[in-house]
């Protein structure tokens, strides 16, 4: 075996120095660094690796909206609702949702009810602004009907009832279009109660007027609406459909 004397190395390491040296400055593209090298348009390693988690973060917020945007169980009809009013009403609710559920934490977010006319836009807002709210900050929400929701316990399909029950906002539609039996009531009541307490805001929306949607709850939960100063908006006018 050969073995290369101390010098020998010493003046190859040197030799492979110089010529390192001797190779241009490249700066990386991306954050400025100058390293050695020829390379045109220069990246970093750890640009790159920065690059890939930006892509992967990129990739989970999309998975995250899409799968919330199929949890949402909006109407066909509203699954591309635009989040843009179309009358004064519809302006101040739209200003006060952002304010409510978008500024502030959810757990200190009140309760709304839209009430009134029918064909207002109660509901074509409501849908789109939880889409709105899916695509922005992520946040888990849920649009049933009164009917479709009880239609849930009724079928012992307890699974499906509770992701509505403990969603971050519920969109309850329709409440008050049916005479409730005495149980649909409770379970009602028990829902309203489970969100009351768990502090999850609910939008409440009705073609009854602001009394009769109280007498339809009843007085304990509408004391319960009222301790949670739910905020109420007023739908009149014609019909904004055809």
């Amino acid at each position: 075996m050969i073995f290369k004397d101390t010098k020998s190395i010493s003046s190859e390491l040197s030799t492979i120095f110089n010529a390192i040296k001797s190779l241009p400055s490249v700066s990386c593209s991306q954050c400025g660094v100058l390293y050695r090298g020829e390379e045109k348009d220069f990246t970093c390693n750890s640009c790159l690796e920065k690059q890939e988690e930006k892509k992967e973060q990129k990739k989970k917020k999309y998975f995250q909206i899409q799968t919330l945007l199929s949890l949402l169980n909006v109407p066909k009809r509203y699954n591309r609702a635009i989040f843009k009013a179309k009358t004064t009403i519809q302006n101040e609710v739209a200003q006060y949702f952002i304010e409510n559920f978008s500024n502030r934490d959810l757990d200190k977010s009140s309760d709304v009810l839209l009430f009134g006319a029918i064909g207002t836009g109660k509901t074509y807002l409501s849908c789109a602004f939880g889409i709105e709210l899916i695509e922005k900050k992520q946040i888990g929400v849920k649009y049933i009907t009164e009917y479709a929701l009880l239609a849930l316990y009724f079928e012992k399909n307890y699974q499906r009832f509770n992701t509505f029950r403990d969603s971050q906002i519920l969109i309850l539609d329709e409440i008050g279009k049916r005479v409730l039996a005495d149980w649909q009531r409770i379970q009602l009541e028990e829902l309203l109660s489970h969100r009351y307490n768990e502090q999850l805001p609910t939008i409440y929306i009705t073609n009854l007027e602001q009394e009769a949607f109280r007498a339809f709850l009843g007085v304990r939960l509408a004391d319960r609406l009222r301790e949670n100063v739910i905020r109420m908006f007023a739908f009149n006018g014609g019909s904004l459909r055809g």
